[in-house]
């Protein structure tokens, strides 16, 4: 009789108190843990995943290493990537309003280092992160002389040093680290006008077709009322 009455109060509570569905985990590429950059990147996540009814969990991992999780399944997407990323992943789905637009700069310290599309940069020695698509497709067939390095902060200090005459990445993630204490005399700067201008998406596993519609909307919906924009305006 006990048992009786012990297994119809579980099934009371799981009827009129439903568990909470597990946090998604979305992969970041580029930005450490803990950086002002990944602190945006939550807050969008948390605003998205609250309009969406799904919690959701930013994880800062390698280019590689995300994109091997994603494909086994072990995270369910990745949150920044170009459009194209992906196309080996079996039933990815790209959610088609870009979670950001970004202009890519060669950082530099420098007076003399001109700048005006990709192949500008053949006379340098150019730093930038391991694993970027779109920087290695634009200059590994034309360029002799790259370093790829592990973090923001690393290029940055490659060319505080004159190990590099540039670093290629985004100011989102590459202002917050030019403040520091470290950095902040060394003179880097972006130099004029941007490489290029991409934007980046959100992409997800195809057991979450009906999550990325509902994400979908809560991002147009967060631009559109200006809560993107509020979020986002603590990017320094």
């Amino acid at each position: 009789m006990k048992r009786n009455i012990l297994a119809a109060f579980i099934l009371f509570l799981s009827v009129t108190f439903p568990a909470f569905a597990e946090p998604l985990s979305f992969a970041l590429v580029g930005v450490e843990d803990g950086t002002h950059g990944f602190q945006i990147t939550q807050s969008l996540a948390d605003e998205i995943g609250s309009r969406s009814g799904q919690e959701i969990t930013i994880i800062a991992l390698p280019a590689h290493r995300a994109k091997q999780l994603f494909k086994s399944g072990r995270i369910d997407g990745d949150w920044s990537r170009v459009d194209g990323f992906g196309k080996d992943i079996y039933g990815i789905i790209k959610i088609s309003e870009p979670i950001a637009s970004h202009p890519y700069f060669a950082y530099a310290t420098r007076d003399d280092i001109k700048i005006n599309g990709w192949e500008s940069l053949k006379p340098y020695r150019v730093a930038y992160p391991r694993g970027w698509a779109v920087i290695e497709l634009n200059l590994e067939p034309i360029h002799k002389n790259l370093i790829p390095v592990a973090s923001a902060e690393a290029g940055l200090k490659f060319v505080a040093a004159g190990r590099a005459d540039v670093f290629i990445n985004i100011p989102f993630i590459v202002n917050s680290w030019l403040a520091t204490e470290e950095l902040k005399n060394k003179g880097i700067k972006a130099v004029k006008p941007p490489l290029d201008f991409l934007h980046v998406y959100i992409h997800a596993g195809p057991q979450h077709a009906e999550l990325t519609k509902k994400m979908e909307a809560s991002l147009k919906a967060m631009k559109l009322d200006g809560t993107y924009d509020k979020i986002m305006s603590g990017a320094k």
